[in-house]
């Protein structure tokens, strides 16, 4: 099994949990390397309370925050797995 799909399984599962991730990917030239190298980052969908002006009411909008930054795919499941864990009978919580 490669690690796209062990990366889009444990997406689905969080999903099934609640949880909901969305991941960027930038590729940059690293001149310390002397290549190109792919940064991941990984947004995780929030309830944030906003004010609306025409209403004149507080909201609840569905937003997307930067919980981690990342440069391998290992570390994107390491991350991703870890957050499946909170919370699972697993853990023992």
């Amino acid at each position: 099994m490669n690690i796209n799909q062990n990366i889009n399984k444990l997406l689905y599962a969080l999903k099934q949990k609640g949880q909901f991730y969305k991941i960027n990917s930038f590729q940059f030239y690293s001149e310390k390397n002397d290549k190109y190298c792919t940064k991941y980052q990984i947004m995780k969908k929030e309830l944030a309370e906003v004010y609306n002006i025409e209403t004149e009411e507080m909201e609840k909008q569905e937003r997307y925050k930067q919980v981690k930054e990342c440069y391998s795919k290992i570390d994107l499941i390491k991350y991703l797995a870890e957050e499946y864990r909170k919370g699972s009978e697993a853990d023992g919580r």
